[in-house]
């Protein structure tokens, strides 16, 4: 399970659904895709980052608009996993270890597929880079017999509900900005192979502030599948090329701490972009999955 200090997660699926159409560079699923294309919506800068991006398999669609009846809806998702800082690194977070010696790491870009140790440090940038909306995660245990655990809603708390309006340029880091996951897979009967995570952005509130709590609220499980059946699509999914190992940025660091603060069309991109086709009037509902190594 991932564990934030008094916080137990024992999962990772994410769930999303939205709206904006990018044009692909080539029909050929093969070609590179410039970062302009699906951070188009952040605030514009003197200058544009160089960085692409290309379909994570040759299976991943890559049609140049969303069929009838529906509009492309694009997430940025960055997975970062905590390594001991270098005297090179300019961003630096300050962590007691087991002994309670304060100890400096640094976030770096992994893919999704990255298989995670026990004891590694993670933490999620999510980033709505095409429609506005209320953030809603939800964690989920993940077991080899393919069944999902109790279903948890991680984000937002009564800690953190001025932060979940999210859009382009509007970064928010899952746990929190200096937060992070520790992976620790149960010792129970059953095979814990990962974490699911449901990100869900929506245009109204999914429920009141009243029924948060300061800590994660386990949600009825016919309620997500419900949310599921109704606004899930298969996402195509799109990684930065060159972005795997890359430490945070002093900007991206900045920008999760605070609000006042955007990520413009220059600063760096999400390290991958899942587009779905929705409908114009659901929620973004994406689905991501953080592997264990066992």
């Amino acid at each position: 399970m991932l564990t934030n200090r008094v916080l137990v997660l024992p999962a990772l699926f994410i769930c999303l659904a939205g709206a904006g159409a990018v044009v692909a560079q080539d029909e050929d699923a093969s070609k590179a895709i410039k970062a302009e294309e699906f951070i188009k919506e952040r605030p514009a800068s003197a200058k544009r980052t160089p960085a692409r991006y290309k379909p994570a398999s040759k299976s991943t669609g890559n049609a140049a608009t969303p069929p009838p009846g529906t509009t492309f809806a694009q997430m940025g998702v960055t997975f970062w996993r905590l390594r001991k800082s270098t005297v090179a690194d300019k961003t630096k977070e300050l962590i007691e270890d087991e002994e309670g010696t304060a100890v400096e790491w640094t976030p770096e870009r992994i893919e999704e597929d990255t298989p995670l140790y026990p004891g590694q440090k993670v933490r999620l940038g999510i980033e709505s880079l095409s429609r506005p909306g209320y953030l809603y995660v939800i964690d989920r245990a993940q077991y080899a017999d393919g069944t999902l655990g109790e279903p948890l809603l991680i984000f937002p708390t009564l800690k953190t509900n001025d932060l979940n309006r999210v859009k382009a340029g509007r970064l928010i880091y899952i746990p929190s900005a200096t937060g992070k996951f520790t992976i620790t897979p149960s010792d129970s009967t059953k095979n814990h192979v990962g974490e699911l995570v449901t990100i869900i952005v929506a245009a109204q509130p999914l429920m009141p502030s009243d029924q948060l709590a300061s800590r994660a609220i386990r949600l009825r499980r016919q309620q997500v599948e419900s949310w599921e059946k109704q606004w899930g699509a298969t996402a195509a999914r799109f990684d930065m090329d060159g972005g795997v190992g890359q430490a945070m940025t002093e900007k991206e660091q900045a920008v999760g701490s605070d609000k006042s603060q955007e990520l413009t069309q220059d600063d760096p991109p999400p390290q991958t972009v899942y587009r779905l086709a929705i409908k114009p009037e659901n929620p973004i509902l994406l689905n991501v999955q953080l592997k264990f190594h066992r």
